[in-house]
């Protein structure tokens, strides 16, 4: 019969958000695995590595976009990133975070977040927001809250080096004189596959898996 697993950490998505939260999220440091095991094993190559300076966790951090002039999708503004990594073939992005950097009139009127729409999508393939029938955009108001500036997958998508990752912004004022010329930019949080399994044991007990799977 199949041993049930516990998370060694609580996923940070629960805590708060970003770096409001403990580094480790709510619950503290993990416990240590019995030695010898297979996560044992697997941690010890992942805690040697980290100690020779091979991150696990990165932060990938789009260019400054430049300002995104109003009028909607005509004139979004779009970057793409690709998907590194110095020793996995496969990582997770956990998080994404989108803040307003500058706005051509002030002070704010408090409705530029909820103007400076998103569309995230990997290989131009998959997008992260639809609206149940295609590609949508959603708002920095309603992703990236004071509370929880960032937006932590409750499943994060499982990307292969290689992959690109292709950031879409744009403006909802109404193109008329007087609207906002806004400024963003935009993070993302990405994490080794094997490490974010070994911690998380979302793979059910599968956590040695070839990484080709």
């Amino acid at each position: 019969m199949a041993r049930s697993r516990m998370s060694l950490v609580r996923p940070p998505r629960f805590a708060g958000g970003g770096g409001a939260t403990q580094p480790m999220g709510a619950s503290g440091a993990p416990d240590v695995p019995r030695p010898g095991s297979r996560r044992g094993k697997m941690l010890e190559i992942q805690v040697g590595d980290d100690e020779r300076g091979r991150f696990t966790e990165r932060v990938f951090v789009f260019d400054d976009f430049t300002p995104i002039d109003p009028g909607g999708a005509v004139n979004a503004i779009q970057q793409t990133v690709p998907i590194v990594s110095n020793r996995t073939s496969f990582v997770r992005l956990v998080a994404h975070r989108g803040v307003l950097t500058n706005s051509s009139i002030l002070p704010l009127s408090g409705l530029e977040e909820a103007n400076l729409l998103l569309k995230l999508s990997i290989n131009g393939e998959e997008d992260a927001f639809t609206n149940g029938k295609s590609a949508a955009a959603d708002d920095f108001a309603t992703l990236y809250t004071p509370i929880a500036p960032w937006f932590w997958y409750a499943a994060p998508p499982r990307l292969r080096v290689g992959d690109e990752l292709t950031a879409l912004i744009q403006n909802n004022f109404v193109a008329e004189e007087g609207q906002p010329v806004l400024a963003a930019r935009l993070s993302l949080r990405i994490v080794d596959d094997q490490w974010w399994r070994a911690m998380y044991a979302h793979d059910s007990g599968r956590t040695g898996m070839a990484e080709d799977e």
